[in-house]
């Protein structure tokens, strides 16, 4: 049994497959559909090290999934360096390091376009814009959205709700009728938050997102054929 959320009301979700199907969905991006949050974390764990310096588990726990922005704050804080060093000195080495091909993780590109076929889908992410961008556009999957809400679209980002909130406003959609599907801890606070039912996929060892429903991939077969019996509402 996966574990239970902490709405009030029970979730569709907790029945699997469920009875009930969203009018939209909201995906993540890094550590959901492509293994960058991996590769994030391993950078920022080199450049402590390469510093003398750590995180200890919960700061780094607290950490994954949130904005650039944040964690270059805390680790050059770590490291004892002017924060705009330390970003210039990371988004460098990210830049690199993200220079290769990226490789969707299993049952990303036949999930992204199940759903696609069928409903309104948004991604909702705590990267810029550009980077977000860049990403989709790397997996070519970037036709499959009918929206994409960045860091730079909102006030406050992931854990508030406000990416999610965005993200169903740009369907045309409720909240509540909407499916979210997140990686992370920050993430998935976010779209309960917002008061969507929630999918997590965790990715990240350590993370431990709060969800109606848990699955280990976006490859799971009774996923894909719950999403296949969906009706087509576009």
């Amino acid at each position: 049994m996966s574990p239970q959320s902490e709405t009030a009301a029970p979730s569709p979700l907790e029945t699997w497959p469920p009875q009930w199907s969203p009018s939209a969905v909201v995906l993540d991006c890094d550590g959901l559909l492509v293994d960058t949050e991996a590769r994030w974390l391993a950078l920022q764990e080199d450049y402590l090290s390469r510093h003398g310096a750590g995180l200890d588990p919960v700061a780094r726990r607290a950490l994954t999934g949130r904005p650039i922005e944040v964690v270059v704050a805390a680790l050059a804080e770590a490291v004892g360096k002017d924060p705009h060093l330390a970003g210039a000195e990371l988004l460098a080495e990210h830049e690199e390091r993200m220079g290769g091909p990226l490789e969707p993780l299993p049952g990303v590109v036949d999930t992204v376009r199940a759903i696609a076929a069928r409903r309104p889908l948004a991604v909702a992410s705590n990267s810029p814009r550009d980077l977000l961008e860049g990403t989709l556009e790397g997996l070519g999957l970037a036709d499959a959205f009918d929206a994409a809400i960045s860091f730079d679209d909102v006030v406050a980002a992931k854990p508030a709700p406000d990416l999610y909130l965005a993200a169903a406003a740009a369907l045309g959609a409720a909240p509540a009728d909407c499916l979210a599907v997140e990686d992370s801890e920050t993430g998935a606070q976010a779209a309960l938050a917002a008061g969507m039912q929630l999918i997590a996929v965790p990715s990240i060892p350590g993370q431990e997102p709060v969800a109606p429903r848990r699955l280990d991939s976006l490859a799971d077969p009774v996923l894909a054929e719950w999403i296949a019996g969906w009706e087509v509402r576009r």
